[in-house]
């Protein structure tokens, strides 16, 4: 099963990393300091070779050949000795002179200033042994080549042999007891040193996961915490390191803007109840007060058409509420048809221009062809929208003035009034849901608060964008910027 906490994934890649670069480092070291020590003893060693090496060219060719000592010259020609002579005998070196020569056979240096337990042998070249000196005389003439010293190991002694002047041969060697004994000793330091190291890394692993670890406990506590009650908590960044302190302000920008979605559907809830309350009561009381008493025709036939508007209100205001419903949930789906939005625009204004007429406002287009892709029904009660709110908001023989052309790959429809404008503190909320620049005025309009609302989500439904700018007495002027129709083109056979 695999590992599931982080906290134990990093101290293992910490254990394994350690132990890779303390375990190269010691291996490293270790045999660099063996090499050292091995160089060292065989420097000694080719020493004490080269001293004997030097003192046997001081001996005469037939001794370290092992050939008999040459004879006395024979007498000349012609010469008889007078007398009786005794045979000529072998010239032999003097019993002092030889003792001499092998006593010189000795490691070079100082006795006090040898290595110790060094020990030697030196073969004739007819491998008749001519001296053997230290604890380790009983050794073997080893099998060399001339001209290529030969360094082994020889069970615990570490050997060099050499061939010498006359084809002797020359072994040297020194226990190596002593060296492995202190390269056993530095290997247990250096894995002491090395599980010191990763003991301490680990530790420091610990503590630094622990560190990243509590402020994610931290935020983990903060966010369960948050509720549809309490959207209040927040995480606190001033102890936090920074990449942790960039998720945590992350999370606490999504927590303020769940707490503004959650006050927004509160008011939405409560504005809608209140909005449908009005006409609801509209229709009870009217139907409460005809039924009291006997009416005439005429007055119920008036109490019905009172009733018919409130329903008729009642019945766009729910309509608005699922449109905006559908597009909080992402579920607003638009036709994407070619669309003509000038013919749109036109029949949107000239279903306004009724109410134009009745408050004397005059209306000016400068509508073009204008092709895009979308819904038209839904396009139409975009530009509905914006041409009565400036039609109900605009001043007696007032105008409104209607724009729509392409604008740098783009449609661009404008609709300007000259009313009293919108003041700047009602900027930022006046495409938010049942908000009123002027609450008294809209209820005497009939407004619910949802156009621009209802528009706004159309808008970017399409891919677009609306927007708007006003100053206070000269009127406002709204914009809505959308994608422009890719037309298609057949190619001529």
């Amino acid at each position: 099963m695999p590992i599931r906490s982080i906290r134990v994934r990093l101290l293992i890649w910490y254990a394994v990393v350690l132990t890779g670069v303390v375990g190269g480092f010691a291996f490293v070291l270790y045999y660099e300091v063996r090499a050292a020590r091995l160089a060292e003893l065989d420097a000694q060693l080719e020493a004490a070779a080269a001293g004997l090496d030097s003192a046997l060219r001081l001996f005469p060719p037939y001794e370290l050949n092992g050939e008999p000592p040459p004879f006395a010259p024979p007498p000349k020609k012609g010469f008889e000795p007078k007398g009786k002579f005794p045979p000529p005998k072998p010239k032999e070196e003097s019993g002092p002179l030889r003792e001499r020569l092998v006593n010189s056979l000795d490691l070079p240096g100082p006795p006090e200033t040898r290595p110790a337990n060094v020990y030697f042998a030196i073969w004739r070249g007819n491998h008749s042994l001519l001296k053997a000196v230290g604890p380790n005389p009983d050794v073997q003439i080893p099998s060399v080549e001339p001209g290529r010293p030969r360094l082994a190991f020889r069970g615990q002694s570490r050997e060099l042999a050499m061939i010498g002047p006359e084809e002797s041969v020359i072994l040297v060697g020194r226990p190596a007891g002593e060296v492995a004994s202190d390269l056993r000793r530095f290997a247990w330091q250096l894995a002491g040193t090395g599980l010191a190291v990763l003991a301490i890394g680990l530790l420091g692993g610990w503590l630094i996961a622990r560190r990243i670890f509590r402020p994610i406990a931290a935020i983990a506590a903060t966010a369960a915490k948050i509720s549809g009650d309490d959207l209040s908590a927040r995480i606190n960044t001033d102890s936090i390191d920074q990449e942790l302190a960039d998720l945590a302000r992350v999370l606490n920008a999504t927590f303020r803007r769940l707490e503004a979605a959650f006050d927004r559907q509160a008011c939405f809830t409560a504005d809608a109840s209140h909005e449908l309350r009005t006409p609801l009561a509209v229709i009870r009381s009217q139907a409460e007060l005809t039924l009291s008493r006997a009416r005439t025709p005429e007055q119920y036939e008036e109490a019905l058409r009172t009733c018919l508007g409130a329903a008729e209100r009642m019945s766009d205001l729910v309509d608005g509420l699922l449109t905006l419903a559908r597009a909080d949930a992402g579920r607003e789906t638009m036709a994407r048809e070619p669309v003509d939005l000038g013919r749109v625009a036109m029949e949107a204004v000239e279903l306004c221009r009724p109410l134009a007429d009745e408050k004397r406002i005059v209306i000016k287009t400068s509508i073009s062809t204008t092709k895009v892709l979308g819904d038209a029904s839904a396009l139409s009660r975009v530009v509905g929208n914006l041409v009565a709110n400036a039609i109900k908001y605009n001043r007696p023989n007032g105008q409104v003035q209607i724009t729509l052309g392409p604008d740098d790959g783009e449609a661009l429809l404008t609709v300007r009034d000259t009313g009293e404008g919108i003041a700047e503190e009602h900027h930022a909320q006046l495409f938010e849901r049942f908000y009123r620049a002027d609450k008294a005025r809209s209820r005497a309009t009939g407004g619910s608060g949802l156009g621009l609302a209802i528009a706004k989500a159309v808008v970017e439904a399409h891919g677009g964008a609306i927007g708007f700018e006003s100053v206070v007495g000269k009127g406002s002027k709204f914009w809505v910027r959308l994608p422009l129709g890719k037309r298609k083109h057949s190619r001529q056979p």
